[in-house]
């Protein structure tokens, strides 16, 4: 293998591999590293939004919903149902199918297996060697190494699941606003099992008690867990730009999934297709990228006036959810 490219991909997620594909047949060497031995495999719920239909997610690959409810705790209890489309998809199909649309370009080598140890000018190391760069892609994720070579400060929430054997046929969010407080949990029916979690703010709940309410949820919709594994992570939503000389964020290694919903997946395909479009092209206008951090503040907008009502909360959320059920409500917010 070479020890020169012009580009460097850290991490061959959505991120990675939306970057990999938008450089895909040009002129530039790419090396797309990957710290596991395969591609694909990630914690995550596997909820996708309709933001992320451009991106062609296989219907075979994936199961598709056009409608999902939404349960607000309360007294009296509020129960909406939302008719906006919604898919969940396996990380490691997700993986697989991004990866074949670039297994063909000649410009582009794979290495897995390698992971990130140090970070230089223009040079990275891993555990397969050390290579130099022109453009280093940073899409590794929440707890980037390239980010914290940089000094760069994150924000987290934090996901937890279980994925349960029974599939169910109906997509539901759950908010519990005196007791989650700004979190919810979920139940999203997968191919070939159930994947029931919860989303919160660690700085105002604890790890152990989402656990406890994640387990009472799981028996009240009369699913049984038969051994499965507690799966969970951290989600970096601090968002504090995305060039940074010959370094580049994409994804949640930019800080870019979303505050309120933890979505990342589409933030993560849109960053990174638009970080290779940008160094193919540097005057390139990036008005997709722009549009994206535009979504992501007017989320977090919303998120951060719903915390400032404590006790007004139920309203806020029955109120908001009534609007999503308008389709301008819905293209204004991305669902």
């Amino acid at each position: 293998m070479n020890s020169r490219f012009d580009v460097i991909i850290i991490g061959a997620g959505p991120a990675g591999i939306a970057c990999a594909q938008a450089l895909a047949g040009s002129s530039l060497s790419v090396l797309l590293v990957e710290k596991n031995e395969t591609v694909g495999p990630k914690i995550c719920a596997g909820g996708l939004t309709r933001m992320t239909i451009e991106f062609g997610i296989p219907e075979d690959q994936a199961r598709t919903f056009h409608i999902h409810t939404v349960h607000i705790d309360g007294r009296p209890p509020c129960r909406i149902a939302l008719t906006n489309p919604l898919k969940t998809v396996d990380r490691t199909s997700l993986g697989r199918y991004h990866l074949s649309k670039v297994a063909n370009a000649r410009n582009i080598e794979l290495l897995t297996g390698a992971k990130l140890t140090a970070v230089d000018k223009g040079s990275i190391v891993t555990t397969k060697g050390a290579f130099r760069y022109r453009h280093l892609v940073a899409a590794d994720g929440s707890l980037s190494p390239v980010r914290k070579h940089l000094e760069l400060p994150s924000k987290f929430g934090v996901g937890l699941y279980y994925e349960v054997p029974r599939i169910s046929d109906e997509v539901l969010f759950h908010f519990k606003p005196g007791i989650v407080r700004s979190g919810y949990l979920w139940v999203f029916p997968h191919l070939t099992h159930t994947n029931i979690g919860i989303c919160f703010n660690p700085d105002t709940f604890t790890a152990g008690l989402a656990k406890i309410i994640l387990q009472q949820y799981i028996r009240e919709k009369g699913f049984q867990r038969d051994g499965a594994r507690l799966k969970g992570g951290l989600i970096n939503h601090l968002y504090c730009g995305f060039h940074f000389g010959d370094i580049f964020l994409a994804g949640d290694a930019a800080g870019l999934a979303s505050r309120p919903s933890g979505e990342g997946i589409h933030f993560a395909l849109a960053s990174g297709r638009e970080i290779g479009r940008k160094i193919l092209d540097a005057g390139y206008a990036m008005k997709e990228f722009s549009a994206l951090l535009s979504l992501k503040r007017r989320q977090e907008g919303y998120s951060r006036l719903f915390e400032s009502v404590p006790r007004l909360q139920k309203l806020f959320l029955a109120g908001y959810f009534t609007l999503m059920r308008r389709p301008w409500m819905q293209a204004h917010m991305g669902y």
